[in-house]
């Protein structure tokens, strides 16, 4: 399963293996949640969340990997896809909450996972060096 999520990662153009890795494991996340439907509404909305998170998260990969990894030019249109897909999100979260009557706490803890995913790579990263500065 790891090797085909990897391949379609890889055929969306997520090149840098760093960001790759990032985005499978918040892909693992959003897979771990999806037994929590069966929990009725609160699951629905967890779930909700992770899905919002995880598409916000992959577009936020790809965008930094184009921006520090290739260094690709038309920083302007990325920076306005960014701040057009943080109001998408926005406006997702509104109607959700106010017009479909989710929970909003549920909501938050399921996009929080994007969070709980950048601080463990964050923490492997600082765990894993091995040489000493002097």
């Amino acid at each position: 399963m790891r090797k085909k999520i990897e391949r379609f990662l890889y055929a969306r153009g997520f090149h840098v293996p760093e960001v790759r890795k990032m985005a499978l494991h918040q892909v693992y996340f959003l897979c771990g949640a999806l037994p929590a439907v069966a929990f009725g509404r609160g699951g629905v909305d967890l779930v909700t969340g992770v899905l919002l998170g995880t598409l916000n998260f992959l577009a936020l990969g790809k965008l930094i990997q184009e921006l520090v990894y290739l260094q690709k030019s038309a920083v302007i249109v990325q920076i306005f896809s960014f701040y057009g897909r943080l109001l998408l999100t926005a406006l997702a979260f509104y109607v959700l909450i106010v017009h479909m009557g989710s929970s909003g706490v549920w909501l938050l803890l399921g996009f929080s996972t994007v969070l709980i995913n950048i601080l463990l790579w964050g923490m492997s990263q600082f765990l894993g060096k091995t040489s000493k500065e002097a």
